[in-house]
């Protein structure tokens, strides 16, 4: 049975008031007259208790930095909780915690913000839509955890001996006194290099892979991608646009989802239809709006914050 987010946001609410609560207290009848309410509720709930049991599988010091950095927030900690039920059938305690910890992470961008920070050595990081990342500096090492999203990093001159590093769900990218992009997904890591080279890793490889200016490759946990040459135009974004050449219909939708607040998808009937231009991603009701002027579709709008590009 199928929990949407309202049902998850409950049960987290009660796992937040409960955890305060005094036995004999009456919110525990009230908890039970809420499970009572409806099957899903039951469902619900069963996640997370899974979840309490898994969380006891990661070290106490992670769960406990992980979950006070949030606990500050009665609201940002559901946030968190209702994240992690989401994604906690399908994924494992590792998953579950890069997901926590995304949500409480240094550096953030919500849908649609973007952010540019300094780093004590000079670096300049400038993050896309939805990211998330913590930033470690020792003195062996400059070190970026990227949790989702994506970010462009331009190092700077730092120590001789301390490597910078980008690390990911997939495995690690060294700069080699560069400019580059990386860009997180949930299996895969794209990586593309404006100046210089980076080395990467998969976490599983046994050699890292040099990958030269103008070039970009795809990376999981157990291999590389071959090489290929970078498109043009990937760091539009920092401008605040989105710039596309014969572009499937489906392809750009699923792109210009990234910076729109809810739910954007693409009916297969028109998904094969092309487009090009430049498309303005801080005004992403705009871009759709005009997308019949150009091609032979509509959208069409569930709800306010559900729409589909379909056939006009």
């Amino acid at each position: 049975m199928k929990l949407n987010e309202d049902i998850l946001t409950q049960a987290a609410s009660w796992f937040v008031d409960l955890r305060n609560a005094q036995p004999g207290d009456v919110i525990y009848q009230a908890h039970q007259a809420w499970l009572d309410a409806d099957n899903r509720h039951y469902d619900a709930w069963k996640r997370v208790e899974r979840l309490q049991k898994q969380l006891q599988l990661v070290p106490t010091e992670i769960r406990h930095e992980t979950l006070e950095k949030a606990r500050h927030s009665r609201r940002q900690l559901i946030k968190t909780l209702v994240v992690v039920l989401t994604v906690g059938s399908a994924g494992g305690v590792a998953y579950q915690q890069r997901a926590l910890s995304s949500l409480v992470a240094q550096h953030r961008t919500g849908t649609g913000e973007r952010k540019t920070i300094e780093l004590a050595d000079g670096s300049k990081v400038y993050l896309n839509t939805s990211t998330a990342l913590d930033v470690n500096f020792s003195d062996n090492v400059r070190e970026l955890t990227l949790y989702r999203g994506e970010v462009i990093i331009e190092t700077g001159k730092g120590v001789p001996s301390q490597d910078f590093i980008v690390k990911t769900a997939q495995g690690s990218v060294k700069a080699l006194g560069t400019r580059f992009q990386v860009r997180s997904h949930d299996r895969e890591t794209w990586v593309g290099v404006s100046k210089h080279a980076v080395e990467v890793k998969s976490e599983k490889a046994n050699k890292a892979v040099k990958v030269q200016a103008g070039h970009c490759m795809r990376f999981d946990v157990l291999k590389h991608s071959p090489l290929n040459l970078m498109p043009v135009n990937m760091d539009a974004w920092t401008q605040g646009m989105l710039i596309v050449s014969n572009w499937r219909l489906d392809q750009f939708i699923n792109e210009l989802a990234r910076y729109h607040k809810g739910a954007l998808r693409c009916d297969a009937a028109v998904a094969s239809l092309r487009i090009s231009g430049a498309f303005n991603i801080n005004n992403t009701s705009s871009v759709l709006e005009n997308l019949s002027s150009t091609l032979p579709v509509k959208v069409h709008y569930f709800t306010r914050y559900w729409a589909q590009v379909e056939p006009a």
